[in-house]
């Protein structure tokens, strides 16, 4: 081949290259964000108006199908699919981390050897409903991980976050900073994880 054709030859085909760059890199970029914010993004209570855009369809390798049969979306929180600043305050700490709160928690909490992990996620249905969702799982050392736990609820808000309570026991919040928190434990009579009844008022 004549050393111009190879070489206008060449120009096509990484003319058609950078136009399929293009392409895949404008519809990255069309993808929606994780978390988008309703109200002033500046509110140091950020998790009031934040509002979540499930995009995967899976958790921990398992179908969000499996989770719940009329999910289509279901995203674990994690810290690096949000914002830096909502997380870290001017000083550089970590605000989750100095509450003692986590979006994922291990721990053996069905009081057995195996080692349970207890996380929170947003998910969407396949009709469009948005809610959040605290999913317990076993992690065996080889294998798949098995459902042992799931609460869903339907909500504009699905914010969560989780802690390590006494006695193996799970607390689930809703919020960072407010007195609103839940309780699960396993129950040995029930053989199953359940909510602690809330304290009376006194």
């Amino acid at each position: 081949m004549p050393v111009r054709s190879a070489f206008v030859s060449a120009g096509r085909w990484t003319i058609a290259l950078c136009s399929c760059l293009f392409f895949v890199i404008a519809h990255v970029r069309a993808e929606p964000a994780f978390v988008t914010m309703q109200g002033d993004s500046n509110n140091p209570a950020w998790w009031v108006g934040a509002e979540f855009h499930p995009f995967t369809t899976e958790v921990r390798g398992i179908p969000v199908s499996q989770i719940r049969k009329n999910w289509c979306k279901a995203t674990e929180f994690r810290k690096d699919l949000l914002p830096r600043e909502w997380l870290v305050d001017t000083k550089g700490v970590d605000q989750m981390l100095a509450a003692g709160m986590s979006f994922a928690i291990e721990g053996h909490f069905d009081g057995s050897a195996s080692k349970q992990v207890a996380l929170v996620g947003a998910y969407e249905d396949c009709a469009g409903k948005k809610g959040s969702f605290i999913l317990i799982l076993d992690q065996p050392a080889d294998g798949k991980a098995k459902i042992r736990f799931v609460n869903a609820v339907q909500t504009d808000h699905q914010f969560g976050a989780l802690q390590k309570g006494k006695d193996n026991t799970i607390v689930a919040w809703s919020c960072m900073e407010c007195d609103g928190s839940s309780v699960l434990k396993w129950d040995r009579k029930k053989r199953k994880f359940d909510w602690l009844p809330e304290p009376e008022e006194q």
